[in-house]
């Protein structure tokens, strides 16, 4: 009887809380923000066109100075002098990243390049 006293007692004050009082309700708005800054991409260029026959052409090879690729452009001079005789292979060695001077002077000197990392 004790319990039922106890539910009644809890559900008038309910009631009497939700009709007087009447629900609370708070509205709350949210702003989202984009933590990333907005960074303009670097613009787009487009490949160079393909070279379609490397006879009588300048193909330059471009060595970084990783061990190893030394060799192994002597052997793609070698197959290119066989399968080309009338190509000129011009040797180049420097920095991984080429710079704007190297590259200047490969795109005068050559028709097409190979550019070689060791590892």
């Amino acid at each position: 009887m004790k319990k039922r006293i106890n539910w009644l007692l809890m559900g008038v004050s309910l009631l009497v809380t939700v009709c007087w009082v009447g629900p609370v309700v708070a509205q709350v708005s949210l702003e989202l923000l984009n933590p990333r800054g907005e960074v303009e991409p670097p613009p787009t260029l487009a490949p160079a066109p393909r070279v379609t026959d490397l006879a009588g052409k300048k193909i330059g090879l471009y060595w970084n100075g990783k061990i190893g690729t030394d060799v192994f452009f002597d052997v793609v001079e070698e197959l290119l002098k066989k399968k080309f005789p009338t190509a000129t292979v011009l040797r180049y060695s420097g920095a991984f990243d080429l710079g704007g001077t190297i590259a200047a002077k490969m795109a005068k000197e050559c028709n097409t390049f190979i550019y070689g990392v060791g590892d």
